[in-house]
Parts: structure tokens; C-alpha cells; sequence
């Protein structure tokens, strides 16, 4: 399965997998980067592409 481009200007949640702080970020975002800095823990996280999928058909079956 591919990233929707029809989620790419919609706001996802997510979770730091590190301090599980809750993120909100534009599917776009997500797509792009490969990492970033948590804002909570302040620590560099990276989220894989398998983890990106999951966010993205998560929030596809929560559109439903």
C-alpha cells in the first residue's frame, strides 16, 4: 500500500514512539521526512516507512 495523497493536507496524530507524547502533523509532513525532534522529549526519532503506513491507514479507516 502506498501513502494516500488525499491525507497529505489533512492534520494526523501520532505518537512520539519514545515519550509517547501525542503529535499532530500534515500527512504531507509525515510523507517527507524520515526524521524529526520530538518537541516533548526534545530527543531525534526516527519514523520508517512501515511506521509512516501505519499512521496513514489508521487515520484512512478512521475516515472510513
Amino acid at each position: 500500500m502506498a501513502l494516500s495523497n488525499r491525507l497529505f493536507d489533512q492534520d494526523l496524530t501520532f505518537q512520539c514512539p519514545l515519550c509517547h507524547a501525542g503529535l499532530v502533523k500534515k500527512g504531507s509532513w509525515i510523507k517527507s521526512i524520515t526524521t524529526f525532534k520530538c518537541e516533548q522529549c526534545q530527543e531525534r526519532v526516527r519514523l520508517p516507512y512501515g511506521d509512516k503506513l501505519a499512521i496513514f491507514e489508521r487515520h484512512l479507516r478512521l475516515a472510513g
